[in-house]
């Protein structure tokens, strides 16, 4: 069985194959400035989560909210779906890590 890191760090490398196969729209949101932002911090969270770093967690949680920045970005960009599988495993994920 996987553990949830390396888990959460494939839902972000899914997240980013989608971000990077077709143009974002960042209106709806006020985090990113432009897509580089986006899959710069993206990258970012998933390299330190390799490096057993999950000091980023809860800013990643704020990230994959139902009305977070990756929710709005998801909804306009015409990947809400792939977003609402992707965010509910996060969240379990997330949970998981977060017990003793």
């Amino acid at each position: 069985m996987k553990s949830a890191a390396v888990e959460i760090v494939g839902i972000l490398d899914q997240v980013l194959a989608i971000v990077n196969h077709a143009p974002q729209e960042l209106i709806w949101q006020s985090r990113y400035s432009d897509e580089k932002e986006l899959v710069d911090d993206l990258t970012d969270h998933a390299q330190r989560i390799r490096q057993e770093d999950l000091s980023r967690l809860p800013d990643l949680s704020f990230l994959f909210a139902p009305t977070g920045p990756l929710c709005e970005i998801a909804a306009s960009s015409g990947w809400l779906e792939a977003y609402t599988v992707l965010g509910n495993r996060f969240d379990e994920l997330h949970t998981r890590l977060r017990q003793p």
